[in-house]
Parts: C-alpha cells; sequence; structure tokens
C-alpha cells in the first residue's frame, strides 16, 4: 500500500525537482485571476507614483504613517502609536528619532504619565503631509480625465466601502 506521501523507492525525476510548487493561484477562477491581476497591476503603478510623492516630502514608508496618524488625531502616545502601526518600540523610536531631528515631531512629557511622551506634529510635517496631498490631487485629475463622472463616483464608493472594512 503506497499513498503519495509514503516513499516509492525510486529516485525522483527532474521534473520533480525542478517543478515549482503548486500555488493557491493556479487554482483561481478565471474571474477572480483577473481581478487581481488588474489589482496587482494597479497597485504597482500607484506605488510607483508613491514612491515620486513620497520622495516629494522627504518622508518614506512608515515615517508618512506616523506623520499622517499624528496630523489627523492630534498630539498621540508613543504607545498608541506602535499600537496603531503595529511595530516594535524600538522601530518607534527610531522614527521618531529621524523625524524629531528633522524637525517634524515633537516630544511632550505625557500629562498623564510622566514616564512617557506623547508626539506632536509640527507645521513641517503638515506642510509635508499638504505636499503628498497634492500629488495625490494629480492622480484624482487623472482619474476624472479617465473615467465619466457616474465610475468616478461608483469608484469613489467602493473605496470608501473597502477603506471602511479594511
Amino acid at each position: 500500500m503506497n499513498s503519495s506521501t509514503e516513499p516509492t523507492g525510486q529516485a525522483p525525476t527532474a521534473h520533480a525537482i525542478t517543478s515549482e510548487p503548486a500555488s493557491p493561484l493556479t487554482d483561481l477562477p478565471n474571474e477572480d485571476r483577473m481581478l487581481l491581476d488588474r489589482m496587482v497591476h494597479m497597485s504597482l503603478r500607484l506605488r510607483l507614483r508613491g514612491v515620486d510623492l513620497e520622495s516629494s516630502t522627504g518622508l518614506f514608508g512608515r515615517e508618512l504613517d506616523l506623520v499622517a496618524l499624528l496630523t489627523a488625531g492630534g498630539p498621540t502616545s508613543v504607545k498608541s502609536l506602535v499600537a496603531d502601526l503595529g511595530l516594535p518600540r524600538s522601530t518607534m523610536t527610531a522614527i521618531v528619532d529621524r523625524l524629531q531631528e528633522r524637525g517634524l515631531v515633537i516630544r511632550h512629557p505625557n500629562p498623564q504619565d510622566r514616564r512617557s511622551v506623547v508626539l506632536e506634529a509640527t507645521p513641517a510635517a503638515h506642510s509635508s503631509l499638504n505636499r503628498y496631498h497634492e500629488g495625490m490631487l494629480g492622480l484624482v485629475e487623472h482619474m476624472k480625465k479617465v473615467l465619466t463622472d457616474e465610475e468616478t463616483g461608483e469608484f469613489s464608493r467602493v473605496l470608501r466601502k473597502m477603506a471602511d472594512n479594511f
């Protein structure tokens, strides 16, 4: 009785050695595969655009995330930001140090717990985030050229639904 998981006593064929492991992507229905391909393509295009936007702000990756959280929510504890961004405290400290050196955040003693600090975005951080929004406005303007008003409204509705349920 030889199951597929038991050795057969034969050496594996060259095909078995060189073939790639089965991927769940190969079993996708065509509609799902097409949607996935389009999303990956658009994600890469947006990411390329995002690199340009990040360059214009001088904020990269998690720095941009942190500044966006601080400008949207006001002064916030480091502990809260660590939880919101899902970062180790040591990583957060390094990011905050870089942002503080560049004059984008200020550390204040936490009035509820003087052992910890609260971070606040500076006007320079708000300015950097505004540059990011201005760059995104270019993307919105492009979208409005490509899509009809009805499609733009539907796209906005779908984006809102996705963001609200992410």
